[in-house]
């Protein structure tokens, strides 16, 4: 019976597929989470391709949504002496009877970062998974719909943990996507008291997330767009500067992830509460005034944070922990890309507004 068992996981594991037992309830991601995120982006998938102009099914002479790398064509000019040939346009030099060539620009490919909050607080969670799971989840899904729209999109993400931001890069397209997942899939989630202590101090986390930003934009190449999923807790004024100076010239979204027990307490006679951070412990009687209270001041701490979000220009989703991914995927409500392989969000919204100033 025993080698039977071992011979059946053996099969499992070379399949692709593990089933989830207790062992596997600490990690990031299930492998359950990545087969209803693949689900959903199988069903995203055949919609757009059904919902998408014949005219831009057939690669021809304009931007292509298959081949979107190398040379894109830009116009045409009149015949020179030395011109190359093979750039001619035979097609507008039948119709005019004179001679034009065809000019071309380098099209660039995109770049895509994911940024993973699994730091104490999002550790917290009362119903099915914790903050920093759906985290997970929000990231991943949104890495994929950003992978049906634009293939040649270079996929990254950045685990924000308790020791620091650690990120890595996974490549272009659907590859990417599983590469990630499976990144996800490996990650350990810590324990809530192993993480208590380790930031003392309540500017530490404001610091490191304008050093990551920092670093993200000297790279080469920079990103095009940012995907941020957090409780956004730790924000302040100088949070909204750093994001206020990248939004200006990348594709900034915003998702905040909350567990119900944040917005609205349970009804319970009473409560032992204990603080991982500080270690006070002792019983709570949650009456109707106290939720009340306690529900007042979580709408108004969202809403705030919501104004200031989007008082920087910086469009902020909301996700709660037990929701599944079709309902994750209205909250990123990302809008369907026409133009492959097209940089940040300048090269997309021509004519659009200019962005707001930054608020003082």
């Amino acid at each position: 019976m025993r080698a039977a068992l071992q011979a059946m996981r053996l099969r499992l594991r070379r399949r692709g597929t593990t089933p989830v037992h207790g062992a596997e309830t600490g990690r990031l991601l299930h492998v359950v989470d990545w087969i209803e995120i693949r689900a959903v982006l199988r069903q995203r998938a055949v919609a757009d391709a059904a919902a998408r102009p014949l005219t831009q099914r057939n690669p021809g002479e304009g931007r292509s949504i298959f081949v979107a790398r190398g040379m894109d064509y830009a116009e045409s000019r009149p015949y020179q002496a030395g011109d190359d040939m093979r750039s001619m346009h035979w097609q507008l030099l039948a119709r005019t009877g004179k001679p034009h060539v065809k000019l071309y620009h380098e099209e660039h490919a995109g770049s895509w970062h994911g940024l993973i909050d699994m730091r104490g607080p999002m550790l917290f969670g009362t119903r099915v998974r914790t903050k920093a799971q759906q985290a997970a989840r929000v990231a991943l899904l949104a890495a994929g719909l950003q992978a049906l729209a634009s293939p040649q999109t270079l996929i990254a993400c950045t685990l924000w943990r308790a020791d620091g931001l650690h990120g890595r890069g996974f490549g272009r397209g659907s590859v990417a996507v599983r590469r990630l997942a499976a990144w996800l899939m490996a990650e350990p989630l810590p324990a809530p008291g192993a993480v208590a202590g380790q930031d003392d101090r309540a500017d530490r986390p404001r610091e490191a997330f304008a050093s990551w930003v920092k670093s993200l934009l000297a790279g080469q190449p920079g990103p095009s767009r940012l995907a941020l999923a957090s409780d956004w807790s730790w924000a302040d004024a100088q949070t909204d500067a750093t994001l206020w100076r990248v939004a200006a010239f990348v594709d900034v979204r915003a998702t905040r992830v909350r567990d119900p027990a944040e917005i609205e307490l349970p009804a319970m006679p009473g409560a032992w509460f204990e603080d991982a951070a500080g270690g006070v412990c002792g019983w709570v009687e949650l009456d109707s005034a106290a939720r009340q209270h306690h529900a007042n001041a979580a709408a108004g701490a969202a809403a705030a944070r919501a104004r200031a979000l989007r008082s920087i220009g910086v469009p902020l989703g909301e996700v709660l922990t037990p929701e599944n991914a079709a309902e994750i995927l209205q909250a990123l409500a990302l809008p369907a890309r026409t133009q492959t392989g097209s940089g940040g969000l300048a090269a997309q919204t021509a004519g659009a507004p200019r962005k707001p100033a930054m608020p003082t």
